[in-house]
C-alpha cells in the first residue's frame, strides 16, 4: 500500500455556507446554518471539497485542456484489464457459477468503457482501487467569530382563483464569513498500482484544485448569490 499527501489552505473570499444544523440550540431568527462540528465550528465537508474538485476535472477533461488526463485514464484502462484479467483466474479457481461470472464482467466492461481521469475520485462497484481519500477541512486561523449572518428574500407568487399575490419571504442565513481559514488534505491512496508516476496525478490534482483562484468555481450552495468564493494554496511538507 502507498499513500501521498497533498495538503493545502482555503481561505474564504466571501460567505461559504454548507447546508447543515447548528451543534447547540440558538435562538435568534436564524433559518439556515452552515454546518458546524461538534464543537460548533464551521468546517467544510469532504463529500463537498471533493463533489467541487470532482467537477472541475471533469470540465477540463472535457474541454481537453487538462494536462496528463488521457495519461491517467490510459493508466486506469490498464490496471482494470490486469485486475479483470486477476479477477477471471480467481473466478475460475473458485468454480463460481457462469451467472456470476457474467455480472462482474459486465461491471468490469461499463467502468472500461466510462474511464478517464475522473476514476481518480473512485470507480463505482469497486472498492480497493487507486483513488483519491478526501478529509474534512477544519478550521485553521480566524478572528473572535468566524460567523457572518446574511438575509435574502424568495419571491412567491400564489394564485387564488382569478386573484394573485406576490409575497416576499425573508430567510435569514448563519454563513461562515470571508477571511476564514480551514486546512485539509488528499490522500493519494494506492498510486503505485497505476502505470505512471505519482507526481503526475500529483499535478493534475494540484492544477485542479487552483481554478478555485480564478473565482469561476466555488463551494457549497448559493453561488449565484456570491457565496462560496474561495483561495487555495498548496502547502509545503513542513507547514
Amino acid at each position: 500500500m502507498s499513500i501521498e499527501t497533498i495538503r493545502f489552505k482555503v481561505t474564504t473570499l466571501s460567505n461559504l455556507f454548507i447546508g447543515g444544523s447548528p451543534a447547540t440550540f440558538e435562538i435568534g431568527g436564524v433559518d439556515l446554518f452552515t454546518v458546524t462540528d461538534h464543537e460548533g465550528n464551521p468546517y467544510i465537508p469532504a463529500s463537498s471539497f471533493k463533489g467541487s474538485l470532482r467537477t472541475i476535472v471533469r470540465d477540463l477533461v472535457n474541454e481537453g485542456v487538462l494536462s496528463d488526463a488521457d495519461e491517467i485514464k490510459q493508466s486506469y484502462l490498464t490496471y482494470l484489464k490486469r485486475t479483470e484479467k486477476e479477477n477471471e483466474v480467481q473466478l475460475e479457481q473458485m468454480k463460481i457459477e457462469e451467472e456470476r461470472k457474467k455480472k462482474v464482467s459486465d461491471r468490469f466492461k461499463r467502468v472500461k468503457k466510462q474511464a478517464s481521469a475522473e476514476c481518480l475520485f473512485g470507480l463505482e462497484g469497486f472498492n480497493h482501487t487507486p483513488k483519491l481519500l478526501f478529509n474534512d477541512l477544519r478550521l485553521s486561523c480566524h478572528a473572535a467569530d468566524p460567523f457572518s449572518i446574511d438575509s435574502k428574500n424568495t419571491i412567491e407568487i400564489r394564485n387564488d382563483g382569478a386573484a394573485s399575490a406576490i409575497s416576499a419571504n425573508p430567510r435569514t442565513y448563519k454563513t461562515v464569513r470571508p477571511g476564514v481559514q480551514f486546512t485539509g488534505e488528499i490522500n493519494m491512496y494506492m498510486m503505485n498500482k497505476l502505470s505512471i508516476e505519482p507526481q503526475t496525478v500529483r499535478t493534475l490534482i494540484i492544477d485542479a484544485i487552483q481554478q478555485f483562484n480564478d473565482g469561476v468555481y466555488r463551494l457549497g450552495n448559493s453561488g449565484s448569490r456570491g457565496y462560496g468564493k474561495i483561495q487555495v494554496e498548496i502547502m509545503g511538507e513542513d507547514e
